[in-house]
């Protein structure tokens, strides 16, 4: 036995290093068990879809870069094309070029200039001319209806005009007694302008009605060249102001940037104004209150309600005499009662007195 267990020992195999560190290792996790294929593949699975992930977040950022590069060499990275901003600043702001010749922005200016010819070039493709007219249109018409009923016609406008894409701008509705009147003023879009016409006229009968028109075609391209002229303007300032070398041309060309700036909005509000006058036309609606006397009734009939009506006209003009004259009587009756005791009083003394005498 000894000479087998010494022949055992010199055939014994030597196991790798390998081997051994991992016998070892699994020894100390007391032998786990093996992990099972569903989470074998799950971590497959999430092992995948991070690279594709990781893929496709690069792919976006460099999509991102590619635009941002193209965009900034397209259109110079500024809100108005640079080469109208040039050429504004060679043919609109005078000022500019006097305070280029003063030595302290010399090289903004030279820049400008030499981009001039290019820009001028360009300018029309920028901002082509609109071909459509710019028309106001106003209307005012009169309604005639009973008393009684115009309020509901006035309701009836506002519902017209709600169907119509329009708005009640403003209203007024007075009642007092048997009158009654109703002004509106209402904002229609234009295209529908004569439709709503035609349909308000339906509502009650019409007493008056007109209808106006101004064209403001050249007053909508002056005011939209004004907002050319400022944003050019407010460009070349930028451009200059990025290429200043002092502080203090910085500071004078950051001042100037914030009037161009405000001269900007101020023409932009001017245009959307305009443009809110054109695409609505103003109606001036009137309804007036007419009273039904008992002759002017309906084929000539005096009804019951008819004479209950004169009746009480009667009755208030009666009220109204008796106030009346109560205002003129009462005071002179005041004056005549006080009078007749004053006389009484001066008649007692002078019985008194005689009886004294006597």
């Amino acid at each position: 036995m000894p000479d087998l267990e010494t022949l055992l020992l010199d055939v014994r195999p030597t196991p790798r290093p390998e081997f051994t560190t991992k016998l070892d290792a699994r020894v100390a996790a007391r032998f786990p068990k093996p992990v099972p294929r569903w989470k074998r593949k799950l971590r497959t699975l999430r092992e995948h879809a991070a690279g594709l992930t990781l893929a496709a977040a690069t792919a976006g950022a460099m999509l991102l870069i590619v635009v941002v590069i193209a965009k900034n060499v397209d259109g110079g990275g500024g809100d108005d094309a640079a080469s109208t901003a040039s050429s504004s600043v060679a043919m609109a702001t005078p000022e500019v070029a006097t305070e280029d010749s003063s030595g302290s922005g010399s090289s903004g200016s030279s820049a400008a200039e030499k981009s001039v010819p290019q820009a001028t070039s360009t300018a029309p493709l920028v901002t082509p001319e609109r071909r459509d007219r710019a028309v106001l249109r106003n209307a005012s018409i009169t309604l005639s209806a009973p008393t009684d009923e115009v309020e509901d016609v006035v309701d009836r406008a506002i519902r017209l005009v709600d169907s119509l894409g329009g708005y009640v701008q403003t209203s007024e509705v007075s009642s007092s007694g048997s009158r009654a009147n109703a002004t509106l003023v209402v904002k229609i879009p234009t295209a529908r302008l004569d439709n709503g016409l035609a349909q308000i006229s339906k509502l009650a009968h019409v007493k008056s009605r007109s209808q106006q028109a101004q064209d403001v075609t050249d007053q909508r391209s002056s005011l939209e060249a004004a907002v050319r002229d400022a944003r050019a303007d407010r460009a070349g300032l930028r451009v200059r102001l990025a290429k200043a070398e002092t502080d203090k041309e910085r500071a004078v060309l950051r001042a100037r940037l914030d009037r161009a700036s405000r001269r900007v909005t101020r023409a932009e509000r001017q245009v959307a104004a305009l443009g809110q006058e054109v695409a609505y036309g103003t109606v001036e609606l009137s309804v007036q209150g007419e009273k039904r006397s008992g002759a002017a009734a309906a084929g000539g009939r005096w009804t019951p309600g008819d004479a209950i009506g004169d009746a009480g006209r009667v009755l208030e003009v009666v009220v109204g005499v008796l106030v009346i004259a109560l205002a003129v009587l009462l005071p002179l009756a005041i004056l005549a009662v006080l009078a007749g005791l004053a006389g009484r009083l001066v008649t007692r003394r002078r019985r008194e007195r005689a009886l004294e005498a006597a």
